[in-house]
C-alpha cells in the first residue's frame, strides 16, 4: 500500500502534532512502508498568503452564502469589523519574525508579527463565516454553526463555505500530490474539535479525487464523536464518506488497516478499528484495545515540515505516559475512559525514555511530554539519569502538585533541563478541592509552585471556576490565591467548569447537587451537558464580577497558541530565554518615552449602536462590566480587536500615523496637562492601540489611509471624520 497521513486545519501552526509520527514510525518498525506525511494545516495558512490571489480573497466577504440569514444584519456587521486589510506582504513579514532566531525574542517585534498573522486570519474567515478564526487558529463560529449537531456536520454547503479559504490550497496543492503519488490509502487526523468540519470538507474532496481510495480517520476528535455520540448509527452518517475510523489508541489498529489491505481483505480484526455499515461486516470483538507503551519505537520527526511551523526551532511533543496515575479527580472526563476519569494508566520505562529522549534531542532542543501527568518518582528517576549522562535538551511536562515535589528534586528538574511545569490546582476552596477529589490542600499548591519557582522552573497554573455547589465567594478564593502567588506562577488562569457524561459528576450528580442533567438542546454529540443546580446558581452580577476579576489575573493576552498559551511553544521558547524574568519581559506595555510609537490599526467612525452592542456580545462579553456609551468610535487593532473610545483619543491617535516618540507627542498637542497625557499614553500603549517602532519601519496601512504629513511631519489635512479637539 501507499499511504498518504494528513493533518488537516484548523490548529496550532507553531510545531507539528506527534500523532502521524508515532503510527508511521510503529508501521515501519513492523516492516510496512513509510507513510507521505502532510501536515495541511501549515501548508494551507502559507499557501493563502502566497498562492491565493488577494483581490479574490477581498471579494469572497461579499459573495452570498448558507450563511446568510442565519444571524441579524447588526451581528454579521459586528462580525465583519474584525476583518481589516492585512496584506500577503505583511503576512509574509510577520512569518519571518516569527521563525527568525534573533527578532523572535524581541517582544514588540514577536507581538506585532502575531496580530498581523491573527489579522491575516480574519481576513481568511471572512471568506468563509466572517468570525471563524478566533485568536489566528482556534475555530469559533458562534452562533451560525454548531459541530455536536449532525444536520450542520452533514450539510455540504455549511462545509464548503467554512472551507472556502483553504479550498484552493486543497485544488492547487494537496489533491494534485495525492493522485500523483497514486496513494491508495489516506488516514485524516482530526485531534481537535476545531479541524473536525475542514477535515470533512476535505475527505469529501479527496474522496471524489480518488474514488477508490481506502479513506480512514482517527484521533482524539474521531474518539470523542465516537464517545458522545447520542446515537452510534449518527456516527457514520458524519464520517460517510470514510471507509473506516480508528476509535481509541491507533498503532496497532494502523497497522492492522495497512496489514490487511496488504493481503486484499478488510481490515475487521482490530477492536479499534470501526468499517462503514456500506462494508456489511459485523464482529463481536473486545470494546478497545489499550497499546504496550513498551513496545513503541522511538518515534522518527522527521518526516515533517519543520522550516514551514511558525517558530524559529523545532518543538516536539513526546508521550512516555498514558492515562493518569491518580485516576479519581470527579470532574475528568479524558479518552476512552470506561468507568474511571480517564484512560488506563501506563508508563515507559526509565530506561527507554532516556532512549528516546536521547535520540530525539538530537534533533530538537525542546521536548515537551505530551501527557495527562507524570508520575513524580519516574520523572525524578529520569531527570537524574540524563544529569547523570549529559543530555543537553530542554523539556516540560504537566505534573500533580505533590508533597514530593522538594526544591532539592525540583533543583534536579532544573539541572536536567526543565523549563517549566503546568499543573492544575483547580481550586483554592478546600471544601471544593475535596468535592474534586484532588488529593492536596491550598497549603501544599503553595509550598509546591514555591520549590519549583525556588528552583527557576516556571509554573503554569491551571483552575477553573463553577463547580457544582461553589459559591462566589469560594471562587474568589481561587482568585485570591492566584494574586497572592503572583510571583510564583508565569501563565494560566481560571477557566469555567464544563460537564460531562464521563465525569463522575454526570453519573452521580446527586451527590454533588445537580439535577435535570441533559444534552443541550440541537447537541447530537453531548460533548457537554446542561445541568441545575440544587437551590440554584449564582446571581448574573455576582457573576460577572467574578467574571472579571479572572479576566484581570493575566499579563499577557495573546494566549494559545502564542506566548502565554499553556503548554506552547512559543511560551517554553520564551521561558527558556527569559528564565524567571519572563514577565517582565511579556507584561501589559507601560509608556516608554525613549522609543517611538506608530499607530496599531485603524479609526472606524463611529458603528451603528447595535453594531457595537452586537460586538460586545460576541467578543468582549467577560472582558468588563457595563456598556459601551453609544455614539463612540472604533479602533479595530490589527489583529481584529475593536476597542472603543471616547471623541478625546482620536485626535491622539492621529498623531501616531509616523513613528513618534511620546514627548514630540506632546509637543504637537495645545493645552492638554501632563497628566491627562500620560494616562492617555498608558492607555494607548497598555491596549497596543500604538505600538514602539522604529522609524525606518513601514506604517501599518489600516482602514483609512495614513493622513497626509507636512514636512515637520504634522497632520497636514485630518480627515474630516477626525474630531478637532482633544
Amino acid at each position: 500500500m501507499r499511504p498518504a497521513l494528513i493533518y488537516p486545519p484548523l490548529t496550532d501552526p507553531t510545531c507539528g502534532y506527534h500523532s502521524l509520527c508515532y503510527l508511521d514510525s510503529y508501521a515501519r518498525a513492523q516492516g510496512q512502508a513509510a507513510a507521505t506525511i502532510i501536515d495541511a494545516n501549515i501548508e494551507a495558512f502559507h499557501h493563502s498568503y502566497t498562492d491565493v490571489p488577494y483581490d479574490w480573497l477581498m471579494r469572497q466577504a461579499s459573495v452570498p452564502s448558507v450563511f446568510d440569514g442565519r444571524m441579524p444584519a447588526a451581528a454579521a456587521a459586528a462580525i465583519r469589523l474584525r476583518a481589516g486589510e492585512v496584506s500577503p506582504e505583511q503576512t509574509a513579514e510577520a512569518v519571518r519574525v516569527l521563525q527568525d532566531p534573533v527578532r523572535f525574542y524581541d517582544y514588540p517585534r514577536y507581538q506585532h508579527a502575531v496580530e498581523t498573522v491573527t489579522g491575516w486570519m480574519n481576513t481568511l474567515g471572512a471568506a468563509g463565516l466572517p468570525g471563524q478564526f478566533h485568536n489566528g487558529f482556534d475555530f469559533q463560529p458562534y452562533d451560525h454553526f454548531n459541530p455536536s449537531s449532525v444536520r450542520d456536520l452533514t450539510d455540504e454547503a455549511t462545509l464548503a463555505r467554512l472551507s472556502n479559504a483553504f479550498t484552493p490550497y486543497y485544488q492547487d496543492r494537496l489533491l494534485p500530490r495525492l493522485v500523483a503519488g497514486g496513494h491508495d490509502v489516506v488516514g485524516i487526523n482530526i485531534t481537535f474539535v476545531s479541524q473536525l468540519p475542514f477535515a470533512l470538507w476535505m475527505a469529501r474532496l479527496i474522496r471524489r479525487a480518488l474514488p477508490g481510495v481506502f479513506l480512514m480517520a482517527g484521533g482524539t476528535e474521531v474518539s470523542d464523536v465516537w464517545k458522545y455520540a447520542l446515537d452510534k448509527n449518527m456516527v457514520f452518517q458524519i464520517f460517510d464518506v470514510f471507509d473506516a475510523l480508528v476509535v481509541g489508541e491507533g498503532e496497532t489498529a494502523y497497522l492492522e488497516i495497512l496489514d490487511a489491505l496488504d493481503a486484499g481483505r478488510l481490515p475487521s480484526g482490530h477492536p479499534n478499528v470501526r468499517l462503514h455499515p456500506r462494508h456489511g461486516i459485523g464482529r463481536a470483538l473486545p470494546m478497545f484495545k489499550y497499546e504496550q507503551l513498551a513496545t513503541l519505537p522511538t518515534p522518527d520527526y522527521s518526516t515533517l515540515p519543520w522550516e514551514q511551523y511558525l517558530s524559529p526551532e523545532p518543538f516536539v511533543y513526546y508521550s512516555p505516559t498514558r492515562g493518569c496515575y491518580w485516576n479519581k479527580c470527579t470532574f475528568c472526563d479524558y479518552g476512552l475512559n470506561g468507568d474511571s476519569p480517564t484512560s488506563p494508566w501506563r508508563q515507559d520505562p526509565v530506561d527507554k525514555m532516556v532512549t528516546d529522549v536521547g535520540a530525539i534531542s538530537q534533533f530538537a532542543k525542546f521536548i515537551y511530554f505530551s501527557v495527562d501527568v507524570l508520575a513524580p518518582a519516574t520523572i525524578l528517576r529520569f531527570a537524574e539519569r540524563v544529569v547523570e549522562i549529559g543530555l543537553d535538551f530542554r523539556w516540560g511536562a504537566e505534573i500533580r502538585l505533590e508533597k514530593y515535589w522538594t526544591e532539592e528534586r525540583c533543583r534536579t528538574l532544573k539541572d536536567s533541563g526543565c523549563v517549566s511545569v503546568s499543573v492544575g490546582f483547580e481550586s483554592a476552596n478546600q471544601r471544593v478541592l475535596d468535592l474534586i477529589d484532588k488529593g492536596t490542600t491550598p497549603a501544599r499548591v503553595s509550598q509546591t509552585i514555591d520549590a519549583m519557582t525556588r528552583a527557576g522552573i516556571g509554573v503554569q497554573m491551571m483552575g477553573f471556576t463553577g463547580f457544582p455547589s461553589e459559591t462566589v465567594e469560594e471562587a474568589m478564593e481561587s482568585v485570591d490565591f492566584l494574586r497572592e502567588h503572583r510571583d510564583k506562577w508565569t501563565f494560566g488562569g481560571l477557566g469555567t467548569f464544563m460537564l460531562t457524561s464521563g465525569s463522575i459528576v454526570a453519573k452521580q450528580p446527586e451527590r454533588f447537587g445537580l439535577r435535570n442533567v441533559v444534552p443541550y438542546p440541537g447537541h447530537d454529540i453531548a460533548r457537554a451537558l446542561s445541568f441545575e443546580q440544587v437551590g440554584g446558581a449564582p446571581g448574573d452580577r455576582a457573576l460577572a464580577e467574578l467574571e472579571k476579576a479572572k479576566a484581570a489575573l493575566t499579563g499577557n493576552d495573546l494566549g494559545r497558541p502564542w506566548v502565554g498559551g499553556t503548554d506552547c511553544a512559543h511560551t517554553y521558547f520564551y521561558q527558556d530565554r527569559y528564565g524567571m524574568d519572563i514577565m517582565t519581559v511579556v507584561g501589559l506595555a507601560q509608556p516608554d518615552r525613549e522609543v517611538s510609537y506608530v499607530l496599531n490599526g485603524t479609526v472606524i467612525p463611529r458603528p451603528e449602536p447595535e453594531v457595537a452592542q452586537a460586538y460586545r456580545y460576541y467578543f468582549q462579553w467577560s472582558a468588563s462590566a457595563g456598556a459601551t456609551p453609544p455614539g463612540r468610535f472604533a479602533f479595530r487593532r490589527v489583529d481584529g480587536q475593536l476597542h472603543f473610545i471616547p471623541d478625546g483619543l482620536v485626535p491622539l491617535l492621529q498623531l501616531f500615523t509616523v513613528p513618534r516618540t511620546l514627548p514630540e507627542a506632546e509637543s504637537a498637542l495645545a493645552a492638554v496637562p501632563a497628566s491627562v497625557a500620560q494616562r492617555a499614553w498608558e492607555h494607548l500603549v497598555s491596549r497596543r492601540l500604538v505600538r514602539a517602532e522604529s522609524r525606518r519601519d513601514t506604517v501599518l496601512a489600516g482602514g483609512h489611509p495614513p493622513v497626509e504629513q507636512d514636512r515637520d511631519g504634522q497632520p497636514a489635512r485630518p480627515p474630516d471624520w477626525v474630531p478637532q479637539t482633544v
